[in-house]
């Protein structure tokens, strides 16, 4: 992390310039929303309500409250995933040879 010092003017409070930088972090995806309250001193939620543009905010509230499976739906859309294909999958299995049992080559991920 790196330590900047920025000489403010009297008539802007750090808080203001804290909130001012967050924001712009944020905006330009350079921190999550999260970080960008830490680094401007609030509550996640306040900030988000209060600070970030109402379409950014939103979506971030949303993110908060999504179960498991609607994250997992949301980035299989995101990411355009149409699923396995059975028949390119059993070619490259028949080409690879592979003689291990797959519970050996699954013990072998956590080593």
């Amino acid at each position: 992390m790196h330590t900047v010092t920025i000489e403010i003017p009297d008539e802007l409070s750090s808080k203001e310039i804290s909130l001012s930088i967050a924001k712009h972090l944020y905006e330009k995806d350079l921190v999550s929303a999260e970080q960008a309250a830490k680094l401007a001193g609030v509550e996640d939620k306040e900030y988000v309500k209060n600070e970030l543009y109402k379409d950014r905010a939103e979506a971030w509230l949303k993110f908060q409250n999504r179960t498991a499976q609607e994250a997992l739906q949301e980035q299989v859309k995101r990411q355009g995933y149409t699923g396995l294909d059975k028949k390119k999958l059993d070619a490259l299995i028949k080409k690879l040879d592979v003689q291990e049992p797959l519970e050996l080559l699954l013990s072998q991920l956590t080593k």
